[in-house]
């Protein structure tokens, strides 16, 4: 069953096949019935068999009756030059004004590391700092001589003197 099925999309392909190859007529109109007989003899009678391709040939009649008036010029020697130059200036004028940020945005991870970095740095040292400050001013506000903390070496002066003697 799978076969018969392939076998009329093989016939059906190149059915349109043979359509896209029927010649512009240069501004006559055509009916369906004319067009047909331009097809080759297998592709005819395979159109009699198969409703799609019947329609098929209905819609490019239609189309190309449409497109009777309208005469096709063919491009100059240089148009493919030409066109393909057009898009390269316009790729590198789009390179040019997104350069920076491309820039940017292979630098953002190393931003953000080095951002991160910085806060743990700084927040650590603030931290510190704040410890200091408050043993020094716990130190300055509080009794010398029941405090806790260890007392820093400018308060031995008692032991100094006593370790003095003078004859």
């Amino acid at each position: 069953m799978g076969n018969l099925v392939n076998r009329d999309q093989q016939k059906c392909r190149r059915f349109l096949d043979a359509l896209e190859e029927l010649s512009l007529s240069g501004g006559t109109r055509r009916n369906t019935e004319e067009w047909r007989a331009e097809l080759p003899e297998a592709e005819e009678e395979h159109l009699g068999s198969c409703e799609a391709c019947r329609a098929a040939l209905e819609e490019f009649a239609e189309t190309r009756n449409a497109l009777s008036g309208v005469t096709v010029h063919r491009p100059g020697p240089w148009f493919t030059t030409r066109v393909m130059a057009a898009i390269t200036a316009q790729e590198k004028e789009e390179e040019a004004r997104d350069g920076v940020w491309i820039s940017v945005r292979r630098l953002a991870p190393r931003l953000v590391a080095l951002s991160a970095l910085l806060l743990v740095l700084g927040g650590s040292w603030a931290l510190e700092l704040g410890k200091t400050d408050a043993l020094n001013a716990e130190r300055k506000s509080g009794d010398i001589v029941f405090d806790s903390s260890v007392s820093p070496v400018s308060y031995d002066d008692g032991l100094g003197m006593t370790s003095e003697v003078r004859p």
